[in-house]
Formats: C-alpha cells, sequence, structure tokens
C-alpha cells in the first residue's frame, strides 16, 4: 500500500517551469541593481576626464585712459592672454590614475555581479529545500490518512480501542498543520527569490537545478581579490602622480597699445613649489597602498582557510548524506513491513508511528544536507572566481 506513497522527497521539479538558469540569466539582464552598478563604469569614465583634461585659457581685455599734464586724454588698450601647460611626464601619470580608476570601478562591478550570483543562487537553494520540504509534508499526510483509514477499517471491525483511532486521527492533523506551516515558508522563500532579483511579475521556476563544485581551488580568480589588488594599483597611481612637485607652468603673451608705443610681451609663470611640495599627498596615497596591501594579504589568507573549511565540509556532508540515504532505504522498507503487521494487529499504533515518523525526520535531514552542500557550493564558487563572467 505504502509501495505508490514513498515516492523520493528529494527530486522536486515542477512541469512547464523556467529553468533556473534561464531565470539567472534574466534576472541578471533585468536587474535594477546591477543596471545601477553598470552605470557606475560609465560614471567612472566620465569621471577620469576631469584628470586628464587641459585647463582653459584665460584672455584678458583692458582699456586705458591716459591724461598728459598739457594736451588731450589719449585711449590705450591691452591685450593678454594666457594658457596653462601641463609639464613633460605629468599627463602620462594622470592616465595612468585615469585607467586605474576605471579598472578598479569595473572590478568593483564584476564583484557585485559575482555576489549577487551567489546571493541569489543561495535564495534559490533556499526556495527549492523550501518545495521539497512541502512535498514530503504531502507524503507524510497520504501515509498519515492511510494509517488513519486502516485504525478506522480495525476499531470498526472492534480489533482496536476508540482512543487508537482518534490518536491517528490527530496525527493527521498534525500533520495537516505542519504542511500549512512548509507552505507558509514556500511563499517566504519564493517571493524573497524573486524580490532579490528584482523582478516585478511571478514566474514559476523549476527546482531540480544541481549545483556543481568548480574545479578551481584557488584564489587566482578571486573577484574580491582582484578589486582589493586594484585598489593598490589607484593608490599607486595617485602616488606617482602626486611625486610631481610641479604639474603646470602658464605661458602668457600679450600686447599694449599705449599713446606713444607699442608693447608686446610673452613670458612664462612657473610655480615655486617651496610650501605646497604635495609631500603629503603623496605619503598619504603611499600608506593607502601599502595599507590596501597588507588587507589584501589578510583577506587572502582567510579566504585560503575558508576554502580549505569548505573542502573538509563538502566532504563530511557527503559521508553524511550517503549514510542517510542508507538509513532511510532500511527505514522505508521497516515501515512496510510494520504497516503490514498493522493490518493484522501484530503491532501497536505507537510502533507504526515512531517508525513513519523516524523515517520523515530522515529524509527531512537529507534535505537539509542537500541544503547545505549546495549553499557551501555555492560559496566555494565564488571563492574561485566561478561567478565572474
Amino acid at each position: 500500500m505504502f509501495k505508490n506513497i514513498l515516492l523520493s522527497t528529494l527530486v522536486c521539479a515542477s512541469l512547464n517551469a523556467q529553468s533556473f538558469e534561464i531565470f539567472l540569466q534574466n534576472a541578471i539582464q533585468n536587474s535594477p541593481y546591477l543596471k545601477a552598478n553598470s552605470l557606475n563604469v560609465k560614471q567612472a569614465k566620465e569621471l577620469s576626464t576631469l584628470t586628464t583634461r587641459y585647463k582653459n585659457p584665460t584672455l584678458a581685455l583692458e582699456v586705458s585712459n591716459f591724461s598728459p599734464d598739457i594736451g588731450d586724454n589719449d585711449i590705450g588698450y591691452r591685450a593678454a592672454l594666457s594658457q596653462p601647460i601641463r609639464l613633460w611626464g605629468v599627463g602620462a601619470n594622470q592616465e595612468s590614475l585615469a585607467n586605474a580608476q576605471i579598472e578598479e570601478t569595473q572590478s568593483l562591478l564584476t564583484l557585485s555581479r559575482a555576489h549577487f550570483i551567489a546571493k541569489l543562487s543561495s535564495l534559490y537553494i533556499n526556495y527549492k529545500s523550501s518545495v521539497c520540504a512541502v512535498n514530503l509534508a504531502k507524503e507524510e499526510l497520504l501515509i498519515s490518512k492511510k494509517i488513519a483509514f486502516i485504525s478506522k477499517t480495525r476499531y470498526e471491525a472492534g480489533t482496536i480501542a476508540r482512543v487508537k483511532f482518534i490518536q491517528a486521527k490527530v496525527d493527521t492533523a498534525r500533520v495537516a498543520t505542519a504542511l500549512t506551516h512548509r507552505e507558509a515558508e514556500k511563499v517566504s522563500a519564493y517571493y524573497s527569490l524573486l524580490g532579490f532579483a528584482g523582478l516585478y511579475e511571478e514566474e514559476e521556476i523549476e527546482t531540480s537545478y544541481r549545483f556543481i563544485l568548480s574545479e578551481t581551488n584557488n584564489l587566482e580568480n578571486s573577484a574580491q581579490i582582484a578589486y582589493m589588488k586594484k585598489q593598490g594599483l589607484r593608490a599607486e597611481a595617485e602616488a606617482e602622480l602626486n611625486a610631481n612637485k610641479l604639474e603646470w607652468i602658464n605661458l602668457y603673451g600679450e600686447f599694449e597699445q599705449e599713446p606713444d608705443q607699442s608693447i608686446a610681451r610673452v613670458g612664462v609663470a612657473i610655480p615655486l613649489a617651496i610650501f605646497n611640495t604635495k609631500s603629503q599627498e603623496r605619503r598619504v596615497a603611499q600608506l593607502e597602498a601599502k595599507k590596501v596591501s597588507l588587507i589584501t594579504e589578510n583577506i587572502s589568507n582567510a579566504k585560503k582557510m575558508k576554502l580549505r573549511e569548505l573542502a573538509k565540509s563538502l566532504s563530511i556532508l557527503k559521508s553524511l548524506h550517503e549514510s542517510s540515504q542508507k538509513l532511510l532505504s532500511s527505514q522505508e522498507e521497516l515501515l512496510k513491513i510494520y504497516e503490514e503487521a498493522y493490518k493484522v494487529a501484530n503491532i501497536d499504533l505507537i510502533e507504526l508511528q515512531m517508525i513513519k515518523n523516524q523515517m520523515i525526520l530522515t529524509k527531512e535531514k537529507i534535505i537539509k544536507i542537500k541544503q547545505k552542500q549546495e549553499q557551501k557550493i555555492v560559496e566555494h564558487n565564488l571563492l574561485t572566481g566561478e561567478y565572474n563572467d
């Protein structure tokens, strides 16, 4: 009787549902969060022109009134044009800083995208587990109803007391209530997933997708480490630019017309780097680069330890999953034996329900084990740069 009921609760796919791969791609393309982050790159490119652009020339026009002691007044005029000129080598440093700023922003976009994929994947795993939990609760409800039906039949036949029949009905009501709670958790997980994805239309999402552990086991492609390194390069570029005590000189030319003479001038105005040598700015940038380097080293060491932890945890979870599956097979077989025995009054109702509850508990543990496994796989893939592209 239980043969058609005890189906695997770990296969929780929905027919005619959107695959997770398509759902993820739609979320990446349409997410307002990622679109806002992509604008940061365009903004950084625009801001980089502030670093490299030239200063505007200055035009001065002047009219003079000459009043000699004897004779009529006369009018003179003066025109002057000045242009700041960037010194040789400063432009290359400014270009380097501008490029470093753009690369840092692009690296941050890659990091944000990777975190978005990892978070969305985590929410999907939670939703998938909630679907499995609902299916398991439905399976338990069917089993409880079957037990209640057998109890009713035996009660009407006079082979068990009425209290046993009531106990079976109470257990069925308990399982039905638990199913309602599982349904509520499923709804919460579903809308959390859609909400984070930034979608405004409901989509049915299949739950058969399995996350695969990346073959890479190092941090060479880590988005966070790459971003930290770009921060350090930007700080170094700032230090290089601030190493120039002088960045601009002022080239000027002027023409002056007086009543009895004309004057033409060409000259250069050179700032004297006496009090403001930019040594403080350079030192601050150097310290920033050093600080970023040390933080990057610390984060890198911590991530390496995390990868080791994840590898060991996944190994333990794999063994636990295998042993739980073996236990489940034995419990399913035992439940069928006890069910047949209960029909002919060889065992008590409490014993049958205890076997049923143990089997359901094992299946719940298997769902949670799979959930933990995939969560750790996502975390591992994030660390190793699997979600960078």
